[in-house]
């Protein structure tokens, strides 16, 4: 494409590609190592697997913000229907607990953030 398109600006960015590998394929293009800033992070999953995944990631999130932990939540969903689904659920049962704004899938994007407004403490929860 490089060869035939010599007015193409290409750029290509990832954090965990092989650069030399992709660089090589294109003709030993210029590799350009940018740092990012990193952020500690707790991982969690279920060590068994799920019949309703939707349903256990709520139920995730909600225990982690009832907690007190500080910090925010991003939780991964595979596709836009769970992403609007889990949202409203967290939003029903924070309701419950004290009146929360509500969170709404934006659209045209994939991700949706909204502050959690309870007794633990601030919070932002992400939906991807």
């Amino acid at each position: 494409v490089v060869a035939r398109r010599s007015d193409l600006k290409l750029i290509v960015t990832s954090a965990t590609m092989d650069a030399e590998k992709f660089a090589a394929f294109f003709g030993n293009v210029p590799i350009f190592h940018i740092p990012g800033r990193t952020f500690p992070v707790d991982i969690l999953f279920s060590k068994t697997p799920q019949e309703d995944y939707v349903e256990a990631a709520v139920k995730q999130s909600l225990q982690v913000h009832l907690s007190g932990a500080p910090g925010d939540i991003l939780i991964f969903m595979p596709g836009q229907e769970d992403i609007e689904v889990t949202s409203d659920q967290i939003v029903e049962h924070l309701e419950e607990l004290e009146n929360a704004p509500a969170l709404a899938v934006l659209p045209g994007q994939r991700e949706v953030a909204g502050p959690i407004a309870s007794k633990t403490g601030p919070g932002h929860l992400v939906y991807a």
